[in-house]
């Protein structure tokens, strides 16, 4: 799933980039708005499927039986969390199409010392062992997400949304997904 999703944030970002460099402003708004819809629907349709699908996954794998409760309490947390993941990749995309890669990289490596201090203060110091870790890497990646889209939002008028812009258009679905699909 995060596979795949990696590689449908790349193609966005490859359409994204296309239309930022032949400067059609209304056409880069118009695909960071489906792009956003698209993904908020799939973080949904992934938390989902990921939570539900985890034991069969764990089994799939052949998990040992003594880590095996474990490895399902993470799994579990991770995906019900793997919206900040998906929105931090779909940030990070769209800032790369425009010509900014030093700023996600900058957001992923504050995430990663987050993360690690979390890590710590879940772990060693609240003692919520497997759990812990997986709150702090879900918090993490919350925060990643968050710092890109604060920062797109703030550095790109062309990029800015509001409630208006929130209207599915399945057209623009349909061709942003042809576009990746060619790129």
């Amino acid at each position: 799933l995060i596979g795949l999703f990696l590689g449908l944030s790349t193609g966005i970002g490859v359409v994204i980039s296309q239309l930022y460099g032949a400067r059609e402003d209304k056409k880069v708004s118009q695909a960071v708005q489906t792009s956003l819809l698209l993904v908020l629907l799939l973080c949904v349709a992934f938390t989902i499927v990921g939570v539900l699908m985890v034991p069969f996954m764990l089994r799939l794998m052949a998990t040992p039986a003594d880590v095996l409760p474990e490895a399902t309490l993470y799994l579990r947390i991770y995906f019900a969390g793997v919206a900040g993941l998906m929105l931090y990749n779909l940030g990070s995309g769209i800032l790369r199409a425009v010509g900014d890669s030093r700023r996600p990289l900058y957001f992923l490596i504050f995430s990663a010392a987050v993360n690690t201090v979390l890590d710590l203060l879940f772990v060693a110091v609240f003692h919520w062992g497997i759990a812990g870790a997986a709150i702090a890497t879900v918090i993490a990646q919350a925060v990643s997400a968050l710092l890109c889209l604060i920062y797109i939002i703030r550095k790109f008028d062309i990029l800015r949304l509001s409630r208006q812009d929130f209207s599915p258009d399945l057209r623009a679905v349909s061709q942003l997904l042809g576009k990746i699909g060619r790129a």
